[in-house]
């Protein structure tokens, strides 16, 4: 039920502010692991299944869930020859892993603890390398300011 929650909240979290906010936070192309053999889960889909309705119906946006929670390094190729906002919801386990897939990969936390669904990481191009950000969610009670350490 708490995901569900979640998942309609994040539709507003990525969709709010002002118009340069919004322009900063809003994807244009999103990725979720899909589901096949070995990785049967779903809930990266579900996850962003509400805001990937919303932002069809408003504007083209790309969305994929071809790839499978350990086909990162395909994953990573497709996101670096893409522009703009790219949001990638998958399994929290991997997502360290994946960002140090980047070429100049910047210092993330080397651990996603498995309690924690209420903050969104930011990378962003900077130079020849990467900035690696936190931004809290504050969607749902209990949700947490602290960063992911």
């Amino acid at each position: 039920m708490r995901g569900w929650q979640r998942a309609g909240a994040l539709t507003q979290f990525f969709r709010s502010g002002d118009a340069a906010q919004r322009e900063k936070m809003t994807p244009g192309c999103i990725f979720a692991a899909g589901s096949g053999p070995g990785s049967k889960s779903n809930r990266s889909m579900q996850t962003v299944a509400p805001l990937v309705r919303q932002l069809q119906e408003s504007a083209h946006i790309k969305y994929s869930s071809s790839y499978l929670k350990d086909d990162g390094e395909a994953l990573m190729h497709e996101v670096l020859a893409e522009t703009g906002v790219i949001l990638i919801a998958w399994e929290h386990k991997i997502l360290p892993s994946l960002i140090g897939l980047l070429p100049n990969a910047p210092t993330v936390p080397s651990a996603w603890p498995e309690h924690r669904f209420d903050m969104v990481w930011i990378v962003e191009r900077e130079g020849e390398g990467w900035r690696f950000s936190q931004h809290p969610q504050l969607l749902l009670a209990g949700d947490s300011a602290e960063p992911i350490k």
